[in-house]
């Protein structure tokens, strides 16, 4: 998804017993630098591009390294990622399966929504970690 400046790509997530992981990348597609502190904002939307109730966003994560939160410039061609984990785990309950992705890079920035693809099984417990954006 491309707005203004940046573009956002999900790559195709990588599921191993039921551990599933995803990298998003924002390419700074302008001609000024763009700067990214900390974690982004997310939500898990449907077909419809409506947001799932009770979708657990978690800065950090149980199970790969985060670099943590900080000040980072990402200059015109290049690109900052975050990593988001998730579990397809099912006990009872309503099964999130989410369509679309909305990222809000940072405070004051316009969110941007994505189609993610295989989309974002995240089963009945909604949780879904991230990683603080990082250069690569």
């Amino acid at each position: 998804m491309l707005a203004g400046r940046v573009r956002l790509e999900a790559l195709e997530p990588d599921a191993a017993m039921g551990l599933r992981g995803m990298r998003v990348k924002l390419l700074n597609c302008g001609d000024a630098p763009y700067r990214l502190n900390g974690y982004p904002a997310l939500r898990v939307l449907d077909e419809n591009r409506e947001p799932f109730e009770g979708v657990r966003v978690v800065e950090g994560s149980t199970t790969m390294t985060d670099p943590g939160p900080k000040a980072i410039t990402v200059r015109p061609g290049e690109s900052a990622s975050t990593v988001l984990n998730w579990r397809n785990t099912v006990t009872h309950g309503t099964n999130v399966n989410g369509t679309f992705l909305e990222v809000t890079p940072g405070t004051g920035r316009n969110p941007l929504s994505l189609r993610v693809p295989g989309g974002l099984d995240l089963g009945t417990t909604g949780r879904l970690e991230s990683t603080a954006w990082s250069l690569p």
